[in-house]
């Protein structure tokens, strides 16, 4: 299984919440191989007033901004 991104990597996402995109350095990127592969990345950012740690699955994760 191989990710788009790797740590490091800045990605943008968009938040529903906020309704505006967000975007951080990869700090940890997550495998999940049983049954249908998954990947996802673990960033920290700002998100709604706060420091959050998140996690963007690949398929929201975007090169940049939008």
């Amino acid at each position: 299984m191989e990710s788009r991104f790797k740590i490091g990597d800045t990605i943008f996402w968009y938040c529903d919440i906020e309704q505006c995109t967000h975007h951080a350095k990869i700090k940890f990127v997550n495998y999940a191989g049983v049954g249908y592969p998954d990947i996802n990345y673990e960033v920290s950012t700002i998100c709604c007033g706060r420091e959050q740690t998140i996690f963007v699955d690949e398929n929201d994760a975007m090169e940049e901004d939008f």
